[in-house]
């Protein structure tokens, strides 16, 4: 595991931001305890940005884990499969390719979602501007991850959350 540094989280006026490293090893580490359940998200985040095909979104999966981890063609395209059927994508065919895109209901179930990584700094999906009220609902979901992975929490990890700690404080004082 890679170690923290004082740059991985940031306070500023719109609330927390957090580098790509540690935005990295949380999906890393959720797909490892969820057994794939934020994929589903992560796909939607990604064609909303733009059009997709099924390899492309493995590929930027795998970038954007910095090659911790790379989705099997075989989950990617079941989950799409369960995203067309739900009218959460359409796809286009052009070049014998299929492009995948994100739909209005789509859309819809993105933002309604509790899902963490929707207001992670890099992962917006660029339709909903990201407020105070969502950052303290991140912040709270993400505590609770790491109230369910205490065990696993390593000396730096520790640290980093006693920083953190310390931050929150402040807020709370002022």
């Amino acid at each position: 595991m890679a170690k923290r540094t004082e740059n991985d989280f940031e306070l500023n006026d719109s609330g927390f931001s957090f580098n790509q490293n540690v935005i990295n090893k949380f999906v890393h580490s959720f797909h490892d305890s969820g057994r794939g359940f934020g994929i589903k998200y992560w796909i939607l985040m990604l064609i909303s940005k733009e059009k997709l095909t099924g390899a492309q979104m493995i590929d930027k999966m795998y970038e954007m884990s910095f090659g911790f981890w790379k989705p099997s063609p075989g989950s990617i395209y079941t989950i799409l499969k369960y995203l067309l059927e739900n009218k959460f994508v359409k796809v286009n065919e052009k070049d014998n390719k299929k492009y995948y895109f994100i739909t209005e209901k789509g859309k819809e179930y993105l933002d309604s979602s509790w899902f963490p990584w929707r207001s992670i700094s890099g992962f917006t999906n660029g339709h909903k501007e990201v407020g105070v009220s969502d950052t303290v609902e991140m912040v709270d979901n993400l505590s609770e991850f790491l109230l369910e992975k205490y065990k696993v929490l390593s000396v730096d990890d520790k640290k980093a959350i006693k920083r953190i700690e310390e931050r929150l404080q402040k807020i709370l004082k002022r």
